[in-house]
């Protein structure tokens, strides 16, 4: 019998990136829906970002404010998001595919994080991973090309 909240339940990192998948995909969605009722980029950005802010903050206290936990990379992290968030929203306001505008993020996302995560971290890149890259950038240009 297991007697676990849920919050403390291991999770697969692939069974994680398929729910937030799905979450993401549901969020998209709503974003594409938003324009069609004639939404402005600024206006739904500002209520996507405020919901993230207030569905988040209850959790800032779950384990209270603890004096050794560093909180300036959360928020420099949040400041980027914040930023990309606009950009992709705008992207979304375009209405293009959906589908196009994920692959397209996604592939230079995945070779740009290969080659900060080298730079910064020393992760490891193998030939696989580097081919793969390659062939993601690759089904992009033809995806994309009109």
């Amino acid at each position: 019998m297991y007697n676990m909240k849920i919050y403390t339940i291991y999770m697969d990192w692939i069974y994680s990136i398929f729910i937030a998948t799905i979450f993401f995909i549901a969020g998209q969605l709503c974003l594409r829906k938003s324009f069609e009722l004639s939404n402005t980029v600024l206006h739904t950005f500002i209520l996507f970002t405020m919901t993230i802010g207030i569905m988040s903050f209850p959790f800032l206290f779950k384990d209270g404010l603890q004096k050794k936990q560093n909180y300036i990379f959360p928020i420099l992290a949040g400041i980027f998001f914040y930023a990309g968030n606009y950009f992709w929203i705008n992207t979304i306001y375009t209405k293009k595919s959906l589908g196009l505008i994920r692959i397209a993020m996604a592939g230079f996302e995945t070779m740009l994080l290969f080659i900060v995560s080298y730079l910064f971290f020393a992760d490891e890149i193998t030939l696989l991973q580097f081919i793969g890259s390659l062939f993601i950038l690759t089904g992009i240009a033809i995806a994309t090309y009109n």
